[in-house]
């Protein structure tokens, strides 16, 4: 009687797993590092990666914390989630109160920043760490 030599796809290593086993791990893991590779180099430079952003084509560095009282549209467009629209909105509303506000400061805590068409909650959150408000007095 003649035996068939085991087929290697199916045959196990001594630690258990199959050839065909083994082949898919790697497939998996491959996807995973190149998925988490993609997701880190298309991050703003700021968040870790060394991707640029791109404000008019030009790219720039976003900024660590900048006054909204004082900063200019660049300035505040290179905030993630602003942009240039949401940044000349937070101008115009800046501009408009800046005449009745005290000392010249309009906005004195993020909250401030919630009347402004555009900005809700989720956009509040996302740019707080990027803004500094002056000391009260």
């Amino acid at each position: 009687m003649e035996q068939t030599p085991p087929n290697d796809e199916n045959a196990t290593e001594s630690w258990g797993w199959t050839r065909t086993q083994r082949i898919g791990l790697g497939t998996l893991l491959g996807i995973l590092i190149v998925t988490l590779s993609i997701g880190y180099y298309r991050r703003p430079v700021l968040l870790g990666g060394t991707g640029a952003v791109v404000i008019d084509g030009q790219p720039v560095t976003l900024p660590a914390r900048v006054d909204p009282n004082s900063a200019t549209i660049q300035e505040l467009a290179r905030i993630p989630n602003v942009g240039t629209a949401l940044a000349s909105k937070i101008l115009q509303y800046r501009d408009a109160r800046k005449q009745t506000a005290t000392d010249g400061v309009v906005f004195r805590q993020l909250s401030d920043l919630d009347p402004i068409p555009g900005v809700g909650k989720a956009t509040l959150e996302a740019i707080g760490p990027f803004l500094q408000f002056p000391a009260p007095p």
